[in-house]
């Protein structure tokens, strides 16, 4: 085999072991219901470790929830380990989470396991999930 053909080979190789090692990796679904009303956006935020939590978000996806107040989030090629979703529901489109009066309820909000916020928010240990396998699917109820 000559050189060109050699290194043409490899470079071919090279450029294709990206997407089959993103593809080997898992994937985490989250469901979100619960969106009443189902109006403004929903925004589903996944952080890696309990000193990330609500510091550093490692990956977000946002989008509008459909008539029945649901929306769907994939996160496609997450390494296997721990992880800890929080939901808000901008339900006015101002960008940020309105709680109300005592903090807490005036938008729709949801973590991982269904963990609800009283008077302050839940730590990672409480809200921690494992992703393992081809796909981890979790639901969150917005409160």
């Amino acid at each position: 085999m000559n050189l060109k053909k050699f290194t043409r080979i490899m470079s071919a190789c090279a450029l294709a072991l990206p997407t089959l090692t993103f593809a080997a990796l898992p994937t985490l679904i989250v469901n979100v219901t619960d969106a009443v009303p189902s109006v403004g956006e929903i925004e589903v935020t996944v952080f890696d470790s309990a000193e990330n939590f609500m510091t550093n978000v490692y990956l977000q996806e946002s989008g509008a929830p459909d008539e029945t107040g649901q929306f769907t989030a994939n996160f496609a090629g997450l390494e296997e380990g721990e992880y800890a979703v929080v939901v808000v529901h901008d339900e006015n489109g101002n960008e940020a989470y309105d709680a109300g009066i005592l903090g807490f309820g005036s938008e729709g909000l949801g973590y991982s396991n269904n963990v609800r916020q009283w008077f302050s928010r839940p730590d990672f240990q409480e809200v921690k999930f494992k992703v393992e396998g081809d796909t981890t699917e979790i639901m969150i109820e917005l409160h």
